[in-house]
């Protein structure tokens, strides 16, 4: 089996050989194998507690830490360790194409992300997943990630009806820095293996996964003036709880350079630590889903068969709901005040009328007829944005990278031309500077 890009427009064609696609793909299992038991070690044995001799607390947001691996003095045992050595990044290479990253990785120090976010494992899964250009620019706006260009080079595995969360692709992504550091400091990029799903404990029970390693190929060079770094991140996400999920990721990253050891965690640690925002990632692109669906019109994403029959009750509910002059949520009569301006205080979803102090503002993101990329903010009810909360990740998932895979199989990409750098003018690279973000 061969994979060829999907954009060799970037690196010329890039050709994964069928030993190459056959390392990929046994990698992914072996990583998620691994840090399962380093995970079932941490929870079972060591009772989630972490030898702090070992672990040094990084940061904190919310409900999870980040703690980063200490040189322990000879003779010590390092109890509570969270499941012996970084395991993401000391996995022995055979193959040519992880030598190099293994020996970039090999001395850098490991982090740890442990804790909890509220919501569903599906919800988790569906907000890490982003098989396509088009969903890592979306999950990017959500979570926060910086980077400033990102392709895919392969698809490997595809999300399915039967396993929506299962994805193996091969991606390249630019990081971003802000104005101020672009002259003095360099941008770095990855050439890297992504890959998602479900696995299983050894007690049965679902885990997911998330994993992202850094991969050397001869074609993928450096592009431009950048400096090319290396990542090993695996990730598992686990319902603890009813409404709370477990996380569980270890990461070692390199940046290449001149970077002192501190920055380099610094930067992993304020990374790893945006796994707090998945749930309402989720939650975000179920809401945009919904509004996508019944109001094509509104998002730019063309047309559906219920947008004719949105549009009548949306007009329906406005009109009856302007001659109540009633708040739809809470019941309170109209006032000037509350209700002054009606196209600002109509739920985009349902149509209904709602008071200020009902109504929900969010900022959605959605990929127009040309593949930009739109933030929109928009008001909903309080139920409709609970609705969205409660629809299935696991369906969302499947319509809408159904919906994608019949896209981008009628795109044809068709380059002769071998960039020396990437840039906004070739249909190959999606640059997210300046409409999408501002630094």
């Amino acid at each position: 089996m061969t994979s060829v890009s999907s954009y060799p427009g970037l690196f010329g064609s890039l050709h994964l050989s069928s030993t190459d696609t056959t390392w990929l793909q046994g990698l992914v299992p072996t990583l998620v194998r691994e840090h399962i038991e380093s995970y079932e070690r941490h929870i079972q044995q060591d009772k989630r507690r972490l030898d702090q001799r070992r672990w040094k607390l990084v940061t904190k947001r919310e409900n999870v830490r980040v703690f980063s691996e200490q040189a322990m003095p000879r003779g010590s045992s390092g109890g509570g360790d969270g499941g012996g050595q970084g395991s993401a990044s000391r996995t022995p290479r055979k193959n040519a194409a992880g030598a190099e990253v293994g020996a970039a990785l090999a001395d850098m120090p490991t982090l740890l992300l442990v804790g909890t976010i509220e919501g569903s494992l599906d919800d988790a899964m569906y907000g890490v997943l982003n098989p396509t250009v088009d969903s890592m620019r979306v999950k990017s706006s959500y979570v926060g990630d910086k980077f400033a260009n990102c392709a895919v080079l392969a698809t490997l595995e595809r999300p399915t009806s039967r396993d929506p969360f299962r994805s193996l692709t091969l991606k390249w992504f630019e990081g971003d820095h802000p104005h101020i550091f672009r002259p003095i400091v360099r941008n770095r990029d990855f050439v890297f293996m992504e890959a998602t799903g479900l696995a299983k404990l050894s007690s049965g029970e679902a885990i997911g996964y998330h994993v992202m390693h850094s991969v050397h190929f001869p074609e993928a060079r450096a592009i431009g003036s950048n400096i090319r770094a290396h990542m090993a991140v695996c990730g598992l996400y686990g319902q603890r709880s009813d409404g709370v999920v477990d996380v569980f990721t270890k990461t070692t990253a390199n940046p290449g350079g001149h970077v002192a050891s501190a920055i380099a965690v610094k930067y992993a640690s304020m990374a790893l630590a945006s796994a707090q925002k998945l749930i309402d990632c989720a939650h975000l692109k179920k809401l945009a889903w919904m509004v996508s669906r019944r109001m094509p019109s509104a998002t730019g994403s063309g047309s559906g068969s219920t947008a004719s029959s949105t549009r009548s009750h949306h007009s329906f509910n406005s009109r009856d709901a302007n001659t109540a002059r009633v708040c739809f949520t809470c019941g309170e009569g109209a006032s000037y005040r509350r209700l002054s301006i009606p196209r600002y205080d109509v739920c985009t979803l349902c149509g209904r009328q709602m008071c200020s102090a009902c109504k929900v503002t969010k900022e959605l993101s959605f990929i127009d007829g040309n593949g930009g990329l739109m933030r929109h903010k928009m008001r909903f009810c309080q139920p409709c944005v609970s609705d969205a909360k409660h629809v299935s990740a696991r369906a969302v998932a499947c319509d809408e990278f159904a919906t994608m895979r019949s896209e981008a199989s009628a795109r044809s990409y068709n380059y002769t031309t071998r960039l020396a750098s990437p840039s906004a003018s070739d249909p190959g690279v999606f640059t997210l500077r300046p409409s999408a973000f501002t630094s």
